[in-house]
């Protein structure tokens, strides 16, 4: 056995690795600027990362399923429409974004019994309903941007800051977070994922309902895009049927990033979080240094490539 084998569990988990780029990155960044390691930037960055960072932990365990879904981005711009022109058309906020919830977890339903009953793969359907969903929301909208003023509490506790300094969305975020840890490593439905995402027909021949897995995964994954943009709508305070384009990539990223195996039966919540939140910092810092909008996109993609070669030659090594 190699000195490897005789460091703890945890130091060899794909978590530790992913916590040594974080560590590092924080670090570089603080060197660089004068103005990374500052509580007002740290908490921004926060707040920049907590919308695609709620979808990125519901991605995770639909990724470890060995599915994954390229609509996020426009169920997220629909449901950010719906709930803005409900809300106001008369309805309270509280049953528009209540029923904003609802579509998004419809939405993810078609998604899932498209890909498990039609047999077709979740790259096509998702790449196809990406499109819908997107078509959907500039019929809805009229092409135009829906703006709203929500009620004070409703704000305070969805899109303003908590105490005057923390963003509500990352509190959302870390709420998120700690329900998807529950759910993904306590409870059988967690179990039935890895279980479906590494070996589907031995978790069908032990009786696992590996279709109904992956149709949750999917309603799970929309449900946070529909989460996601009723808090984008409180702290921006308006809906436009072009929003969330890219952000699909950006919560891939972020889960594989963070461990998950796009082949499926790896990963875990605490990996998709600290993904999300290294995306978060490697645009931060970029853009402090002063980096191109351009570069800046050449410089993600190298890191999601490294990613994914470091987690397919961790689990090469494991096997």
């Amino acid at each position: 056995m190699g000195r490897s084998g005789n460091l703890p569990a945890w130091l060899r988990s794909r978590e530790a690795g992913v916590l040594l780029a974080l560590v590092l990155l924080v670090l570089f960044f603080s060197v660089t600027t004068s103005t990374f390691l500052t509580s007002l930037n740290l908490l921004n960055v926060l707040r920049q990362v907590s919308v695609v960072g709620i979808i990125t932990l519901a991605m995770t365990i639909l990724i470890i399923s060995q599915e994954f879904d390229l609509s996020v981005g426009s169920m997220y711009a629909v449901v950010g429409i719906v709930v803005a022109t409900l809300f106001n058309g008369g309805m309270s906020i509280w049953m528009a974004s209540l029923a904003g919830l609802a579509l998004a977890a419809a939405m993810g339903l078609v998604n899932g019994v498209l890909t498990v009953r039609g047999g077709i793969p979740s790259f096509i359907v998702t790449l196809g309903m990406m499109m819908v969903y997107r078509g959907v929301a500039l019929l809805i909208s009229g092409g135009s941007p829906a703006s709203v003023r929500l009620p004070a509490f409703f704000y305070s506790i969805t899109g303003s800051r908590l105490w005057g300094a923390i963003p509500a969305p990352a509190l959302w975020f870390v709420i998120m977070a700690v329900a998807a840890y529950f759910l993904l490593h306590v409870t059988g439905f967690g179990f039935k994922a890895f279980a479906v995402g590494g070996n589907r027909e031995a978790a069908r021949l032990a009786g696992i309902n590996t279709g109904r897995v992956k149709v949750i995964g999917f309603i799970l994954t929309a449900t946070a895009a529909g989460l996601a943009a009723t808090i984008s709508l409180s702290y921006l305070g308006s809906a436009t049927p072009t929003q969330g384009q890219g952000m699909e990539l950006q919560a891939i990223a972020g889960a594989v990033i963070g461990g998950a195996s796009l082949m499926g039966g790896v990963g875990s919540i605490v990996g998709g979080f600290m993904g999300a939140i290294i995306m978060g910092i490697v645009r931060n810092g970029l853009v402090l240094l002063g980096v191109s909008a351009y570069l800046q996109e050449l410089i993600l993609g190298l890191v999601v490539i490294v990613a994914v070669l470091i987690g397919h030659y961790s689990t090469q090594q494991r096997r």
